[in-house]
């Protein structure tokens, strides 16, 4: 892994989002799909006079798979990981572009995760999480609840993209360099909390 380098996500996240896709919708559809199959067989008069009706959830499921199959795709195509000289840089989207850069002097601990399919097709995620931030989640919960803010997803080689955020992150000090005339108290808090992001990261 080169500092500077843009990678994408593995090719095959697009199926593990797949997977989770089918998992998901196999009860909505087959649910949807059991009124076409028994009112034609048991009621035929009610299906010839109400059978747009009852065929609509069907369609509408159908739909739905389709469009999210489409979007999957464009989404995991759209992309783009890269560690600068000086961030962590996150750029995705599909019709509305996000862009998220964390510094590597804010980063307070960063963990590896692997879903049970994710796993299977040796893939992780990197999660990066900073000091006071609490994502989409929220924070009220903890530490564990909140959200990262940037996030590695669908890498094969996830430890690498860790050890090399961490190479990144050590010896730089917390919150970028302080200012020339920092007091003593600013000065000797900047020390702590260097210490506990250390700990942390251990």
């Amino acid at each position: 892994m080169n500092i500077g380098d843009k990678f994408r996500p593995d090719p095959r996240q697009k199926t593990v989002y797949f997977l989770y896709l089918a998992l998901t919708a196999t009860i909505p559809v087959i649910a949807t799909l059991i009124p076409v199959i028994v009112v034609p067989a048991l009621a035929p008069e009610i299906w010839r006079t109400a059978w747009l009706l009852i065929s609509l959830p069907l369609a509408l499921a159908i739909a739905i798979v389709i469009f999210v199959v489409y979007w999957v795709r464009k989404y995991v195509d759209s992309i783009v990981y890269t560690l600068s000289e000086g961030e962590v840089l996150v750029e995705r989207g599909v019709w509305w572009k996000m862009k998220q850069m964390v510094p590597y002097g804010r980063v307070m601990s960063i963990d590896v995760i692997q879903g049970p399919i994710s796993r299977k097709f040796g893939l992780g995620s990197v999660q990066v999480h900073t000091a006071g931030y609490t994502g989409p989640r929220g924070g009220s919960s903890g530490p564990g609840a909140r959200g990262a803010e940037a996030a590695i997803w669908g890498v094969k080689n996830f430890v690498e993209i860790k050890e090399a955020i961490m190479e990144q992150v050590r010896g730089r000090p917390l919150f970028a360099a302080h200012k020339e005339g920092a007091s003593d108290v600013s000065l000797e808090i900047l020390k702590e909390l260097k210490g506990i992001r250390e700990a942390v990261s251990k």
